[in-house]
């Protein structure tokens, strides 16, 4: 069996997950200057999967376990009028497949599982795919070394597991860490999610704040747990805490060719008032608490903590639903750590002849189970982040954008939609 048909680690609870437990999707947005032509799209993709076969998969079960199968089936373009059809991953509607892509005027959808790429991966195959779709139509573009080009040949490092490496690393508790108390909020039972996207111009940043594309979570962070921190009111209890879960791309750190999932969560207490201090003392604590989880000892210590989760939630060799009974209880101990989500992605960079045809290039993570969950990118000169949530998701945003202004961050509320994000079952 080649070895991206095995589930990475990164990615094994999201296979047996469902939304109600955690998000199982992942979603990009791309925005072109042109109209889109489904079938020059339909082309780019299929050529698409033959470069990326660890994605061209679908779900399989042998002994109690899910396993990914190879598909040769056509890709199928949807239309995004349609988003409130319950499809589920592996649907025959997708031919099998554990993604979807829909369509509207020049938008596309990329709707992925996270069992088989993390945000970044799932970057890697859109940029791909829309450099091929552009080339296909007859515009000039160049490649940079920026792009994994459909013309070259797969390089197996890209499908390999990397987060087993994590365990043979020196690991040690972080100094400034705080298992803090997560206030919980009771899930919401619409299953549909409420999107709001913030833009920060990067031209209009000035003194300190010039350094917030580069490191964005610690300028954000204590601003939008502020905001949720009011939205809860009387709901906290003493002793609870605003906790962010930010999740960390180990790439950086470890490096990996791998497009599979590769990331850990730390834990971001909102600790000090905004009420109470000045933004840049609430600022430097959140920096310190952040800073001193992003050290190589202390990120290994994160990942195997998540390692020794994701072990003892499937080491038993029970059936599909056992599995399925694990993949949610460790879940459950995962959320109940945080009360939001937060991912940077980083910068999207993309070569200039390819650049001048998107115009919008950003990722998005349902909130599942969380209150929400933000995404961050760096594109075209804005800080983009994007907010979703299924309860109180303009109230929060509106009061986070008020939030950022009065503390000489330049920032407004650029789209607002909702959607019905893909689940592993109905």
């Amino acid at each position: 069996m080649k070895k991206y048909m095995e589930p990475p680690l990164g990615g094994m609870a999201y296979l047996y997950g469902s939304n109600a437990d955690a998000s199982v999707s992942s979603r990009f947005v791309a925005t072109l200057t042109m109209h889109l032509k489904p079938v020059v799209l339909e082309q780019a993709l299929n050529e698409a999967l033959k470069r990326f076969p660890q994605i061209a998969v679908g779900v399989g079960e042998s002994d109690g376990e899910l396993l990914f199968v190879p598909l040769d089936a056509p890709v199928r373009i949807f239309d995004i009028k349609d988003a409130d059809q319950p499809y589920v991953f592996g649907d025959p509607a997708l031919n099998g497949y554990l993604f979807k892509i829909s369509v509207s005027h020049k938008t596309i959808c990329f709707d992925f599982s996270r069992a088989l790429v993390d945000a970044h991966g799932l970057m890697t195959f859109v940029k791909s795919v829309l450099y091929r779709y552009i080339e296909l139509n007859g515009y000039p573009v160049s490649n940079d070394g920026t792009v994994k080009l459909l013309s070259g040949s797969y390089f197996p490092a890209e499908g390999g597991d990397p987060m087993p490496r994590m365990d043979d690393m020196s690991a040690s508790r972080p100094v400034w860490y705080m298992d803090a108390k997560a206030v919980a909020v009771p899930p919401a039972e619409s299953v549909r999610e409420e999107v709001v996207q913030i833009r920060i111009p990067q031209g209009k940043l000035k003194g300190d704040k010039m350094q917030l594309p580069n490191v964005p979570v610690t300028f954000l962070a204590p601003v939008f747990s502020h905001a949720v921190y009011e939205s809860l009111g009387e709901r906290m209890q003493a002793g609870e805490y605003v906790v962010a879960s930010v999740q960390i791309d180990l790439r950086p750190y470890v490096p990996s060719a791998s497009i599979r999932p590769y990331t850990t969560p730390v834990f971001l207490a909102y600790n000090r008032n905004l009420d109470d201090y000045p933004y840049n003392t609430v600022l430097m604590s959140q920096k310190k608490l952040l800073e001193a989880q992003l050290k190589n000892d202390t990120l290994a210590y994160s990942a195997q903590r998540k390692i020794s989760d994701i072990e003892r939630a499937f080491d038993s060799k029970g059936s599909v639903d056992e599995r399925r009974h694990g993949a949610k209880e460790m879940f459950s101990r995962t959320v109940s750590m945080s009360t939001y989500d937060i991912c940077r992605v980083g910068n999207v960079i993309l070569p200039d002849s390819m650049q001048r045809y998107v115009t919008e290039f950003y990722p998005l993570i349902p909130s599942g189970p969380y209150m929400f969950s933000l995404t961050v990118v760096n594109y075209r000169g804005d800080v983009v982040v994007t907010v979703s949530g299924r309860r109180d998701v303009n109230k929060v945003c509106g009061r986070f954008v008020e939030l950022l202004v009065r503390n000489d961050i330049d920032a407004f509320i650029a789209d607002e939609y909702s959607f019905i994000p893909m689940d592993n079952s109905i």
